[in-house]
C-alpha cells in the first residue's frame, strides 16, 4: 500500500498493523507474515476500506477469527482484514425476540446472551469457536441444525461486477445456504439478524451444557486445529470413514490425524502448511481407495 491508501484507511479509522504473522490469526498457529493486517471497526470505515483497496487493486482477504482456515508458510502479499469493535457488538431486544449482531462477534457469547434472556434457536452453535459472521458463512451448527435455521436477515456488502461493493439486505429465503455453505462468497457480512423463540431458560442453558459437553469429550480441545477437515458425507460420518481406513495417529512433521477425533487434524507441535496437506492427500486417497467415498473439504485452504 502507498502512503496515501495507508493514510485514506486510517483516516477513516482503521488500524493498520505491518508484517503480521497468520499463524496468530488462525487457531491452527500456522503461516508466514501478511504485509498488512486491517482492524476495521465501524461501517464508515468498512465503507472506506471497500471503496479504496479493490479501486487500487490490492489483495484482501476478510477472516472472523480463522477457526477453519490453512494458511500457507508463504504469507499473503496483500491485506488480512478483520471487523473488529463495533462489529463485535450483541444488541438484544428488551421485548420480543429478535437479536442482532454484529459478524465480528463471537459466537459463544452470542449463544449465551441468547440464553440469558430465554431465546433459543441458537443452541446448535454451543460450543463452536469463532465470530457469528464466519458461522452464517460457513452454516455452521451441529449434525442436525444449522444455524441458518436462526437468521431472519443478514446485512451484507456485495461485490458487483465493475468491483465495488454495494450493501445489501437479504432475508433469509434469499440466501442459498447449504450444509456447510451459505454462497455468499463474494460478499462481506457485517450484521445479522436473528429470529429466536422465547423457552424455558433451563430447558436451553440444559441443551447448551449438553452440546459443550458433547464437544469437550469427542474433539481434540487440548491441541491447535481447525476444527473438522472434511464435511460429512450423504448418510455417512467423515470422522468414522477415517477411523476405519485405520488413520488415528498418522502423522505427518508436526501435524498428526487426531487420536480423539479422526476428522481432525491438529498441530502437535510446529506443524507446517505442508505437513497438513499432505495428511490430507493421505487421508482423501486411503478413504478413497477402501471405501471409495470422496471427502469434501470443509477447512478452508489459502496459498498465497
Amino acid at each position: 500500500m502507498t502512503n496515501e491508501i495507508i493514510k485514506k484507511l486510517s483516516d477513516a479509522g482503521c488500524k493498520i498493523h505491518n508484517d503480521k504473522m497468520l499463524s496468530e490469526l488462525c487457531s491452527f498457529g500456522i503461516g508466514g507474515p501478511a504485509d498488512y493486517f486491517v482492524e476495521i471497526p465501524e461501517e464508515n470505515a468498512l465503507r472506506a476500506f471497500l471503496k479504496t483497496v479493490p479501486a487500487e487493486k490490492i489483495p484482501f482477504l476478510f477472516i472472523g477469527s480463522g477457526t477453519n482456515i490453512l494458511f500457507s508458510d508463504k504469507g499473503y502479499r496483500g491485506i488480512i482484514a478483520k471487523l473488529t469493535e463495533e462489529f463485535e457488538e450483541i444488541f438484544m431486544q428488551e421485548e420480543g425476540e429478535l437479536v442482532s449482531c454484529g459478524a465480528g462477534a463471537r459466537l459463544s457469547a452470542l449463544v449465551k446472551s441468547a440464553a440469558e434472556s430465554n431465546l433459543s434457536g441458537l443452541e446448535c452453535c454451543a460450543g463452536i469457536p469463532g465470530t457469528a459472521g464466519g458461522a452464517v458463512f460457513g452454516n455452521a451448527g451441529s449434525a442436525e441444525n444449522w444455524i441458518d435455521n436462526a437468521i431472519e436477515s443478514v446485512e451484507i456488502f456485495k461485490k458487483t461486477s465493475d468491483d465495488t461493493y454495494k450493501k445489501q439486505v437479504l432475508k433469509r429465503d434469499e440466501i442459498p445456504f447449504e450444509y456447510r455453505r451459505s454462497g455468499l462468497e463474494e460478499c462481506v457480512i457485517s450484521k445479522i439478524n436473528f429470529s429466536l423463540k422465547k423457552d424455558a431458560g433451563n430447558d436451553i442453558l440444559k441443551s447448551i451444557s449438553d452440546s459443550i459437553s458433547k464437544r469437550a469429550q469427542s474433539q481434540p480441545l487440548s491441541l491447535p486445529n481447525a476444527g473438522c477437515i472434511f464435511k460429512n458425507p450423504a448418510g455417512l460420518s467423515a470422522g468414522k470413514l477415517i477411523d476405519d481406513a485405520g488413520l488415528k495417529g498418522r502423522k505427518k512433521g508436526g501435524a498428526e490425524v487426531s487420536k480423539v477425533h479422526a476428522n481432525f487434524i491438529v498441530n502437535a507441535g510446529n506443524a507446517a502448511y505442508n505437513d497438513v496437506l499432505d495428511l490430507i492427500y493421505v487421508v482423501r486417497k486411503t478413504v478413497k481407495d477402501k471405501f471409495n467415498v470422496d471427502l469434501e473439504l470443509e477447512l478452508k485452504i489459502f496459498d498465497f
